[in-house]
């Protein structure tokens, strides 16, 4: 799959929990490629889809989480990485489960090709989904509604000056919050 579209299925699946986590979700939604990257430039050759594109890897990553996780960080670059190998393992190419496995894992009989339509259609029709349900309130969250249809909190966008105007927070706590993005 292109990156656009592991970006794509990584923001589906993060938008509906935690919007402000999205960017953490993209990075490692593309992990997998851009480690190739960086192994390459120091001579360690690695194949694609190969020992970046483990399972364990973003299981041990989403697992270490929740021992040693700064406001869940960790756990949604972990959930990024997750997506970027369940969305491989939809290619003909598949992906791997680990070194001592030889099989590649094909999820659906692994019939998309990369960078071909079926690939778009599936990741923003993903994308797409999510966001419908986001905006109408199906899920946990109120990303994309407005006080004029009743949501008066969100907790993912907390306008801190007006909660100071108000006289509902003191001086202080504005300051030390109203850079605050997690």
């Amino acid at each position: 799959m292109t990156w656009k579209s592991h970006m794509a299925i990584a923001t589906a699946v993060t938008i509906p929990f935690n919007p402000m986590a999205l960017p953490i979700a993209l990075a490692g939604s593309t992990a997998p490629d851009w480690t190739e990257w960086i192994l390459s430039f120091f001579g360690i050759r690695v194949q694609h889809r190969g020992a970046t594109h483990y399972l364990y890897i973003p299981l041990l990553i989403i697992v270490f989480s929740f021992f040693f996780d700064y406001k869940s960080l960790i756990f949604w670059f972990g959930i990024g990485y997750l997506t970027h190998w369940l969305a491989d393992s939809l290619t003909i190419s598949g992906v791997p489960l680990s070194q001592f496995d030889k099989h590649r894992i094909h999820l659906f009989g692994g019939k998309l090709r990369t960078g071909q339509g079926s690939e778009y259609l599936i990741a923003y029709s993903l994308l797409g989904l999510s966001i419908l349900l986001s905006s109408n309130n199906l899920s946990s969250i109120s990303l994309f509604k407005d006080d004029s249809q009743g949501v008066i909190f969100s907790k993912f966008n907390i306008d801190y000056s007006d909660l100071h105007e108000k006289k509902i927070i003191d001086n202080k706590e504005m300051i030390e919050k109203r850079f605050k993005f997690f």
